[in-house]
């Protein structure tokens, strides 16, 4: 569920009783997340979405926060005006269809762009393979699973917040479907291994699937299941529930694009890639 609360005091009160796990534009803007019913607060205080300007840039920035965020957009309540510009935004920008429930509520079904989440390792040497899969159009490198709101690289490496290094890809699903990009995942990772990935151990590093769907988990299931009988070995990959996903910092993202050879001493040194 999406909001918006527009008077001050009503902002603050969100804040004190949830998690605030997102805010830009100087605190004037808050994402919140409530753990009780997994419920999506977008807060806007004292003047609202849209400013007196008309300034609605505020509004399409909240909204791709939660995208970016592999939360799940299930309904979106806001006035006529507003929800007109969010829609158009939604559907443009992501795909997503809105069906009018009444005057103020809509439900959102995403259908051209998915995403998809994945644990497996350094992000920088997971995230190489599907850059070059047509039909993946981002690929963001991050954290998920843990508790904390907002962890760091070095929080997440130190094992101290319960995270994982993930990749959140958004893929046109016209172009390629899930099935394909589980395989790309166990193509590019130990699925024996449930303490780490080569050279990078602890829980931060070990290989997970996040699902967002029985679709999606009975892919991976049947995955695991071919493989581990192919191999007589028992396949190891975690399979979670989709979760929060956090965005690493600036110098994480694109690594593999923008430091290839970088990427590929660190394949090298970390036992991936064998020469």
């Amino acid at each position: 569920m999406i909001e918006i609360y527009k008077d001050g005091s009503q902002f603050t009160d969100v804040c004190k009783e949830a998690n605030l796990i997102h805010s830009f534009l100087r605190d004037s803007y808050a994402i919140v997340f409530r753990k009780g019913d997994k419920s999506i607060k977008l807060v806007a205080p004292y003047s609202g979405i849209l400013y007196a300007d008309g300034d609605i840039e505020v509004l399409e920035e909240g909204l791709d926060a939660l995208w970016k965020m592999n939360l799940k957009l299930a309904t979106l309540s806001l006035k006529e005006e507003y929800a007109k510009v969010a829609i158009n935004h939604l559907e443009k920008a992501y795909g997503i269809v809105a069906k009018k429930l009444d005057d103020t509520s809509y439900v959102l079904e995403e259908k051209k762009l998915k995403r998809a989440l994945f644990a497996g390792g350094c992000f920088w040497c997971i995230s190489g393979p599907f850059y070059e899969q047509e039909g993946v159009l981002h690929v963001y490198s991050g954290y998920a699973g843990g508790a904390e709101i907002n962890p760091t690289y070095k929080e997440v490496k130190a094992q101290n917040t319960g995270h994982k290094e993930c990749i959140l890809i958004g893929y046109d699903s016209q172009l390629v479907d899930y099935t394909r990009l589980v395989d790309i995942y166990f193509e590019n990772i130990d699925p024996f291994d449930d303490g780490g990935q080569f050279i990078d151990r602890g829980d931060s590093y070990a290989p997970a699937v996040f699902t967002s769907d029985a679709e999606e988990r009975n892919a991976v299931i049947e995955y695991k299941y071919q493989l581990s009988d192919e191999c007589e070995r028992e396949c190891k990959v975690l399979l979670l529930d989709n979760a929060a996903f956090f965005m690493a910092e600036e110098e994480h993202q694109d690594f593999a694009i923008l430091h290839k050879d970088l990427l590929e001493k660190e394949l090298i040194e970390s036992g991936r890639k064998k020469l």
